[in-house]
């Protein structure tokens, strides 16, 4: 009888035990269970995050009078044509855009993260104004008007940015909302460009067909048009609000130093280039972006 109490006994207390080591065990899987639930979890869940959503493109654009190059000619020499000159009082600007943004981001530190960012490539279009006319008696002759309405836009084009930001995150890793600031740097170049119809008839018309039978080969003419973009700096600002422990709402104001040349050709039909004209435009767009962000 003695051995059968004993025997209950302990096995009472293990019992006791196991139901303690179990209830504790229940407890901290709850608590684990809502720190990861929980804006205020001391650490942000997962140091890689994937990001999309929407940029609007602002350009703050200045740009410099239409530069012109002309093949030397004899008969360009007798009428008085300088084979460079510059047109005053034209301009060039650049349209808004909106965009799909896309990033990835990487936290090497509780402060410090690195991002990529990329997307759809937005499309500009390129609007001008004032007259493009050489010098002597014959500019009156010769001329394009880069502000009529049948020219513009004078051209378009899609502008590729890929760009990496050094980014300095504010606050507590534990925070919901946190502020940002970063640098980087992008390289920027353009695809599908295209001149307005209208603007190419004239340029053809007015300085192709002239200069072709000023060279001595008269003729059909052909235009062509040009981007050259290169690298450009950003400054950015902006904040991560989490909402949950893997998604966030981010929302930045980036300013953009990036300059452009805008090139326009004209050849004769032996390919021999006649007229070379561009203008550089400091394009400078202020980015405004809103995303969605997932952590993991």
């Amino acid at each position: 009888m003695r051995v059968t109490r004993g025997t209950g006994s302990t096995g009472w207390c293990e019992m006791s035990e196991q139901r303690r080591s179990r209830a504790a065990m229940l407890r901290i899987a709850t608590a684990l269970l809502l720190m990861m639930g929980s804006p205020g979890a001391t650490a942000w869940d997962g140091r890689n995050q994937l990001l999309i959503g929407g940029a609007h493109f602002s350009p703050r654009e200045h740009s410099d009078p239409v530069y012109t190059e002309l093949q030397d000619s004899a008969l360009g020499t007798l009428l008085g044509i300088d084979p460079t000159f510059s047109s005053p009082g034209t301009k060039a600007h650049v349209s808004e855009s909106q965009t799909l943004l896309l990033a990835y981001a990487r936290a090497f530190t509780d402060h410090i993260t690195v991002k990529l960012e990329g997307g759809i490539p937005p499309k500009f279009e390129l609007k001008g104004e004032g007259v493009v006319r050489p010098t002597g008696p014959s500019g009156n002759v010769i001329e394009v008007d880069l502000g009529a309405p049948e020219n513009n836009p004078l051209a378009s084009a899609r502008l590729w940015s890929p760009t990496v930001l050094f980014q300095y995150v504010f606050r507590d890793p534990s925070r919901a909302f946190r502020p940002s600031l970063a640098l980087g740097t992008t390289y920027t170049f353009y695809t599908d460009e295209e001149l307005d119809p209208d603007l190419r008839d004239s340029l053809n018309q007015q300085f192709g067909q002239t200069l072709a039978l000023a060279t001595g080969n008269p003729g059909e003419t052909s235009v062509s048009a040009e981007a050259e973009g290169g690298f450009g700096y950003i400054v950015n600002a902006g904040f991560d609000w989490r909402f949950s422990a893997r998604w966030s709402v981010i929302g930045s104001v980036s300013f953009l130093r990036l300059d452009q040349t805008s090139i326009i050709e004209i050849h004769d039909d032996n390919g021999e280039r006649l007229a070379r004209s561009e203008t550089h435009v400091d394009v400078n767009p202020v980015i405004s972006a809103l995303l969605l962000g997932y952590r993991f």
